[in-house]
């Protein structure tokens, strides 16, 4: 007899789980989108989980956690499955489900704990990732571990073609494992602590460039928040303006003074990192792509210093 099961997410992952929870003749008992979140990528999922025929929940604030809880018992499952998901558990919940609460989380384990972590192992410059099924216990990406598939960082790759290849390796790991934990063969074995690294949740503040790092720190930052993250971001004097491609100028020649606009012409914006020059092939002011007169207007003239 399939298992039964309540599904958490949203996005992209979350689908991808439901119809690989599909092709393996499961259909969860009911979709559980997090409240914390709101917007059309909420309101997407909502509907496109609906249109599949699932019953959709919202997990509430813990003030009125008490009813959102009991509806969850009712339906009995046998496991809670999360992908992508920006809350944490409510306390009492992992003890509805008969067989506990399964994680599949975007990061090697116990190396990236914690939010963001696709963001992170990019700005860190990494050359893999990995997706990792693990148990949930009382801790954040602690409980013991399945299996994980690792999946290569390539130098062209930005955070939303890794996001996609993440979400085709746990699609894959899901399908592969999930009949394993289902009749209890899948054994997990418990993390080495000794390896464990925690991520906080990005701020906004960490997406400031910083013109004294490397140009390869700064193309990392820049790719890490490519749209529709919300960009890396400098500033000309109180404009902010946002890079979403950059890419390395060849040259021998020592940089000026980091942050040093070098040339702003059509097509050519370049400016002094501390390790080199960037070009800047795509930047925006106020949501708008921007362009060499534009720039000229706030101030990005060759001298000119960003900070």
């Amino acid at each position: 007899m399939a298992s039964r099961v309540v599904v958490f997410g949203f996005g992209e992952p979350l689908l991808a789980a439901l119809d690989t929870f599909r092709r393996l003749s499961i259909a969860p008992l009911a979709v559980v989108v997090p409240g914390n979140r709101s917007g059309e990528p909420i309101e997407q999922t909502r509907d496109a989980a609906e249109q599949r025929g699932f019953r959709v929940l919202s997990q509430p604030p813990r003030a009125r956690i008490a009813p959102f809880l009991e509806t969850i018992a009712e339906l009995r499952p046998d496991f809670l499955f999360v992908w992508s998901y920006t809350m944490l558990l409510p306390d009492g919940l992992l003890a509805v489900a008969r067989r506990g609460g399964v994680n599949l989380h975007a990061g090697s384990l116990p190396d990236y704990r914690g939010g963001h972590v696709l963001n992170w192992a990019l700005i860190n410059g990494e050359r893999e990732t990995a997706v990792t099924l693990h148990v949930i216990d009382a801790g954040v990406d602690t409980g013991p571990v399945y299996a994980e598939r690792r999946v290569a960082i390539e130098p062209d790759d930005d955070i939303l073609s890794v996001h996609r290849k993440l979400i085709a390796a746990g699609s894959s790991l899901l399908y592969e494992w999930w009949p394993k934990i289902e009749s209890g063969e899948a054994k997990a074995m418990p993390q080495d602590e000794s390896r464990a690294r925690y991520y906080r949740m990005r701020t906004a503040d960490d997406g400031r460039v910083d013109w004294t790092q490397s140009s390869e720190q700064i193309r990392n930052l820049v790719r890490a928040l490519v749209a529709p993250w919300p960009g890396a971001r400098t500033f000309s004097g109180a404009t902010q303006i946002v890079l979403r491609r950059v890419e390395d100028v060849a040259g021998d020649a020592p940089p000026p003074v980091p942050g040093t606009v070098v040339r702003n012409e059509p097509g050519d914006l370049q400016v002094a990192t501390g390790s080199g020059i960037l070009r800047l092939t795509a930047v925006e002011i106020d949501g708008r792509p921007a362009d060499a007169p534009s720039l000229r207007s706030v101030g990005v003239r060759p001298g000119a210093v960003l900070h």
